[in-house]
């Protein structure tokens, strides 16, 4: 809550032009706090105005009475006017609009239209339990509260600032470099292009002056600073008689309108350097996970190939189809590519950048029904169609697995030898992959059967879409490129198209059985193997 006396006080000298700079910053922070005061604002700013037209009206009734119709038609705008600039005199002060309001003149906008929405990136998430909105590590974080009832986050604000919050925490994310703590714990580190960057509590404004600081909130009216490098400056609610200026070492208790002075306590506070110690043991027990499921996984019924990328020998161009009992006839060929990280960080990958990347192999016969798998990671969408897999060009059989430009999960298979459009059975998804998952790990799976006649899509173990053949042709086995796409035939009308995957693949399965969607979902959750 905050005293609305003081507030009629504050915004009034504002008006006057008679803040003091510390007067400023109080209004500031009452009005980042609370709706209700940026409405109260509004309303002096609107009374102001209407008193400022009615002073001029009265001082100028001669001019005014020689102006022309046309003229005096603006005036009833005047009011409008006034409010603008009462608008601007909030942005000049620093408010800035919560995640509930949206900006003016922006109503009619949707979604990624309404601009500077995103603050920061969630860059890791260690063990972490959500209270409400769920986000992916990688994901762009908007405007608005982050709650978690347990576990570690660390934030990158595209100020420049990363602040680590330890749960259970409520944070609140209201600009580039400004954060409310409502509870909980965090540290703040802040580089010198993001000196200012401020974490409120309440009314009280922690501001970075060049620092790595922490603070503990447990309610409204009870917070620590600790201030462990730098300095920070405390504006705002501050109680009497408290140094308003923080440096390394020191640290203050304001609890109920009171204050204490403090040693600051280190290691009361989780930094980045213990969290990134807390991921590489998270990150290397799942890859050992997921080494003892993959080797189970190579035994799976109908599986012909399984490229896990690992042991990844860039010279030796190989890639081998870890399948049980596949010959060396149907290990891959790798094309260009770069080996990169997967999943985590020991986990190979082959990054696909380049138009002539990929990866080529060999599988023979046909297959009633067959299963494609892949852990991908998009980095873009730059083509009309991206190639995730094509096997066996211009035969009857023919399977096309791709993205497009706008996400959409593609198939097409070949029911008949004509270079015609209708000579293809399709299945296209609604968009899956969007700018905001641009970056990060999913699973693809799409399933052909021609004894059912029924084709689907799977995105992170769920059900996409899913449709009728009216042909039921087998898949043609033979030669074919991961992350790329060729015709066979220079009579092809797809001759010469580029069709290369921007992105990595750290794990691909083709089997020859069409899996269930709760086997696709099982391995969705072990990670395919995760």
């Amino acid at each position: 809550m905050f005293d609305e006396a003081r507030l009629e006080r504050l915004i009034s000298a504002h008006f006057d032009r008679e803040l003091t700079v510390e007067e400023k910053c109080e209004l500031e922070a009452m009005l980042l706090s609370s709706s209700k005061a940026r409405q109260l604002f509004l309303d002096h700013a609107e009374w102001h105005g209407l008193l400022r037209e009615q002073a001029m009206q009265a001082g100028g009734v001669t001019l005014l009475d020689q102006v022309s119709r046309a003229e005096k038609k603006v005036l009833p705008f005047a009011r409008r006017a006034w409010i603008a600039a009462g608008l601007a005199a909030c942005v000049a002060l620093g408010w800035w609009l919560r995640p509930s309001d949206k900006p003016p003149g922006t109503e009619g906008l949707a979604g990624n239209e309404v601009m500077h929405n995103e603050v920061a990136l969630l860059d890791r998430a260690i063990d972490v339990e959500w209270d409400g909105p769920s986000f992916e590590t990688g994901s762009a974080l908007p405007k608005g509260p982050i709650k978690i009832r347990k576990g570690t986050l660390q934030l990158d604000f595209y100020s420049g600032a990363r602040v680590v919050l330890e749960g259970p925490a409520s944070l609140e994310l209201l600009s580039p470099d400004l954060a409310r703590l409502d509870s909980g714990k965090l540290t703040a580190r802040v580089p010198p292009p993001a000196e200012g960057f401020t974490v409120m509590n309440a009314n009280l404004r922690v501001v970075d002056r060049g620092t790595e600081f922490g603070m503990s909130v447990t309610g409204t009216n009870d917070c620590e600073v600790h201030v462990f490098k730098g300095e920070v400056e405390l504006q705002g609610d501050v109680p009497e008689a408290t140094t308003r200026e923080l440096f390394e070492g020191h640290a203050v208790s304001i609890r109920q309108g009171k204050s204490e002075a403090m040693t600051a306590n280190r290691d009361s506070f989780i930094d980045s350097t213990r969290l990134l110690e807390a991921a590489t043991r998270e990150n290397d027990a799942n890859w050992e996970n997921w080494k003892t499921a993959s080797q189970a996984f190579r035994e799976t019924p109908g599986l012909r190939i399984h490229f896990d990328f690992e042991d990844l020998d860039p010279s030796a161009m190989l890639l081998r189809n870890r399948a049980a009992g596949a010959d060396e006839d149907s290990n891959g060929t790798i094309i260009g590519c770069e080996v990169l990280s997967g999943r985590w960080d020991r986990k190979g990958a082959l990054g696909f950048a380049k138009t002539s990347d990929r990866v080529r192999f060999r599988s023979e016969g046909t297959a009633p029904a067959i299963t494609l798998m892949a852990w991908v990671r998009v980095d873009s969408l730059p083509l009309e169609h991206n190639s995730l897999l094509s096997m066996a060009p211009d035969k009857v059989g023919e399977v096309h697995w791709k993205l497009d430009q706008t996400g959409r999960l593609l198939l097409g298979l070949r029911a008949s030898t004509e270079y015609a459009y209708s000579s293809w059975e399709r299945l296209e998804s609604p968009p899956v992959v969007g700018p905001k998952d641009f970056g990060r790990w999913l699973h693809l799976a799409t399933v052909i059967d021609s004894r059912t006649g029924t084709m689907s899509h799977f995105v992170n173990g769920s059900l996409v879409a899913t449709g009728k053949m009216s042909r039921r042709v087998p898949v043609q086995l033979g030669l074919a490129n991961l992350g790329n796409f060729d015709a066979s035939s220079p009579a092809s009308p797809t001759n010469g198209l580029v069709r290369a995957f921007n992105g990595r693949i750290d794990e691909f399965a083709l089997l020859t059985r069409a899996l269930t969607a709760e086997e696709i979902t099982s391995m969705f959750e072990k990670g395919f193997i995760d």
